[in-house]
């Protein structure tokens, strides 16, 4: 509980590509499901997705912002914003990456083939 109170700096690197993996396989695994029954399920899992990818940039950025201060030595408190900045990256990327793999879904039909 600490840690999403005060952010973790690789919070983003952890859920960004780990959204987007879950994202790649459910995509490819809920087509055929979708055009059997003709449900909208890819776009709102990408929608999800999105959004626990930048809940892990959201705890980068609460710890970039706190700055490392539970670290003393400098050397790992510019570790930590580093990481924190990384994070923050990543997750706005995969996020993004998400975006455009799920609006495809507005485009293209799932019973193609």
């Amino acid at each position: 509980m600490r840690a999403l109170r005060l952010g973790t700096s690789w919070g983003g690197l952890l859920s960004g590509p780990l959204a987007w993996a879950i994202s790649t396989q459910l995509n490819y695994t809920l087509v055929h499901w979708q055009c059997n029954r003709q449900v909208q399920v890819v776009l709102p899992v990408a929608l999800l997705l999105v959004v626990f990818s930048l809940l892990g940039g959201a705890l980068s950025w609460r710890a970039k912002r706190r700055g490392g201060a539970a670290f003393k030595p400098e050397r790992t408190r510019s570790t930590e914003r580093f990481v924190a900045d990384l994070g923050l990256l990543a997750a706005l990327l995969f996020a993004l990456v998400i975006v455009m793999q799920g609006s495809a879904a507005l485009i293209l039909d799932e019973c193609l083939r």
